[in-house]
């Protein structure tokens, strides 16, 4: 009877949200961590004394943040060993997170990215599923602005009558009612409000729901174009994981229904002093 008991326990045991954090700081060779927010506000948001802040976060703990460590998790294997950990060394997760007074999902500093972890919504899967997009969405900024090629050309893919959005307060508060727009190759409506976002949102599609992006791409050539950029932008950024990220795509089926763009024209004008870190939705 002993020995039964002892086994139920055994199969019971249930691994706390704090040693969930430890194992994957240590698989991945990151820190994953909460606590006060200002030991990791992301730095290109600082302002001046007196300024009102740009950025705010509340606070959260590991205890309230078991969905959003297996979202992170769940995101994490997507990767080839050793990837994300050339681009960021920790995750944070904060509470809740206002750009402008607007609600945001997330952002990235030059060497993290933190993520929102809401308690109230625990049982709703908004905290696994925004970490486990958001993951993707933030990692996929610092891609971004690792691959100039790609900036430029994906800037020539966008509908000639198309502009940014002046501020992540407006690109935050769209009408959610208002669907993507598949013709002029934006996968959601927050993507359109300028090309990072457009750029996050692929890459989102392509980690989460690589069968519907393949589907999508297959229906409408700018997304197959823009799909190609993607493809190139993780291929390239780093040389030793590109076998790695091919395997993926052609896993997928994602790089058969990609089609190279036509050369782009060197005319365009590209400035790539504006990039910033975006926040996501």
């Amino acid at each position: 009877m002993f020995s039964f008991l002892f086994f139920l326990n055994a199969c019971s045991y249930s691994e706390s949200e704090t040693e969930q954090a430890n194992r994957l700081a240590k698989t991945y060779q990151l820190d994953i961590k909460t606590g006060d927010t200002r030991l990791f506000f992301p730095e290109q948001f600082a302002v001046s004394d007196g300024e009102p802040p740009i950025l705010e976060m509340e606070m959260t703990t590991l205890a309230d943040s078991s969905e959003s460590l297996d979202g992170i998790e769940a995101a994490l294997t997507t990767y080839p060993q050793g990837f994300v950990t050339e681009v960021i060394d920790a995750i944070y997760l904060s509470g809740p997170m206002l750009m402008e007074g607007a609600e945001a999902g997330g952002t990235y500093s030059s060497n993290s990215i933190i993520l929102v972890n809401i308690s109230d919504q625990n049982g709703t899967n908004f905290n696994f599923e925004n970490s486990l997009k958001g993951v993707h969405h933030e990692l996929s900024s610092l891609i971004y602005i690792r691959s100039p090629f790609v900036i430029f050309a994906w800037q020539a893919l966008l509908p000639k009558e198309w502009e940014p959005v002046s501020s992540n307060y407006e690109a935050l508060t769209q009408n959610k009612n208002i669907g993507p727009d598949y013709e002029n190759g934006f996968l959601s409506r927050y993507g359109k409000t300028n090309a990072e976002n457009d750029f996050n949102i692929y890459a989102e599609f392509t980690f989460v729901e690589p069968e519907k992006l393949r589907e999508l791409a297959a229906t409408y050539p700018i997304i197959a174009k823009k799909l190609s950029l993607f493809i190139t932008a993780y291929t390239q950024v780093f040389p030793e994981y590109q076998q790695d990220f091919e395997e993926y795509f052609t896993r997928t089926g994602l790089s058969d229904v990609a089609v190279e763009p036509e050369n782009v024209e060197m005319t365009i004008q590209l400035d790539l002093s504006g990039i910033k870190p975006q926040i996501s939705q």
